[in-house]
């Protein structure tokens, strides 16, 4: 890093720290009050809590933890119900077509909801060298929230299935590629996230909720440069709220999935600034997060155990919320 910055020209005009916790305690002289910290999952915890236990409002990518047990620890030291410290980077919560899409379910232009498919292929598995407890877990963890935002409500019950092709197979894979997780709501809704590291079309995001009076299809499979189609359907016919959304147009190489979602990654980094210098809620904080890790841990587990179905339930009490978890053998 010393090496870096005098490369680059700033040596003497950067400060560099040797640990968070360091860093932390010289916010206040150097009058830092936002951090955004860019670190491996199973880094969160100890990269991020020294400025949260500072006072220092934070940005920090999904999900909490690698495991769901330190999300709990975690959560303990911030607080479900503390919107003002923790902007997590949910992307999905940021993207003009989904956040379109969600106001037009809760507008019921469907009717009530009775199926939710929400859908996410990867062309390839992340590199060795990444550190992932696996599809499930770190990519599953998008479309879980996507679900529960979408529809207001938290499963159930969580069942999933993991198959696996050898071809694809990545190290960072918890034993399979390809996983159809099947929840149910209290509310009677019946679902199914779709993970793959396999379609060798493309990255691939898109949704598809059935209600009584309609149907919904977001993000209609076009590949790059998109558009992201946002169709609602009645008796057959097309409704004039139907849109398209433009994906950003980005000169290789990119990550495959970054055409799509970076103006909500640019999005939400602007909400976290305007959020946190107006000492606002942020939009996304650790109880959203901290679901969307139950819902997959279900999953892996049931994946883990063949199919079977697992109970889940959440709250807004931190005690009682681990409490859920235990009883029903998530931690």
């Amino acid at each position: 890093m010393k090496d870096a910055t005098k490369e680059l020209g700033l040596e003497g005009k950067v400060e560099l720290f040797t640990n968070p916790e360091e860093m932390a305690a010289a916010c206040g002289r150097l009058g830092i009050t936002l951090v955004v910290v860019c670190s491996h999952t199973y880094r969160h915890s100890i990269d991020g809590l020294p400025f949260i236990k500072a006072g220092i409002k934070i940005y920090m990518e999904k999900p909490l933890t690698s495991l769901l047990s330190e999300a709990f620890d975690f959560c303990d030291v911030v607080g479900l119900e503390n919107k003002k410290l923790l902007q997590i980077g949910l992307q999905r919560r940021f993207d003009a077509a989904l956040i379109y899409a969600k106001e037009l379910l809760d507008s019921a232009i469907i009717g009530k909801v009775r199926e939710i498919r929400c859908i996410l292929r990867d062309a390839s598995p992340p590199p060795p060298y990444y550190k992932s407890r696996g599809l499930i877990i770190d990519m599953g963890v998008h479309v879980a929230d996507e679900a529960v935002w979408f529809l207001g409500e938290f499963p159930c019950t969580v069942s999933c299935q993991m198959f696996s092709a050898i071809e694809y197979h990545s190290p960072c894979d918890e034993g399979g590629n390809t996983a159809f997780v099947t929840f149910t709501t209290p509310s009677g809704v019946i679902g199914r996230l779709d993970l793959s590291r396999t379609h060798s079309s493309g990255y691939n995001n898109e949704n598809y909720i059935i209600g009584t009076e309609g149907t919904m299809h977001i993000g209609r499979f076009d590949g790059y440069p998109g558009p992201v189609h946002v169709e609602v359907w009645n008796q057959g016919k097309k409704h004039e709220k139907s849109r398209t959304f433009a994906m950003e147009e980005m000169t290789p190489p990119y990550p495959e999935f970054a055409p799509r979602f970076m103006t909500a990654y640019k999005d939400g980094h602007k909400a976290f600034r305007s959020a946190a210098l107006a000492n606002e809620d942020f939009f996304v904080t650790q109880q959203e997060v901290l679901d969307a890790q139950v819902f997959v841990e279900a999953a892996h587990l049931s994946a883990e155990k063949g199919g079977v179905t697992l109970k889940t339930a959440r709250t807004s009490d931190i005690g009682a919320y681990r409490k859920l978890c235990v009883d029903n053998g998530l931690l």
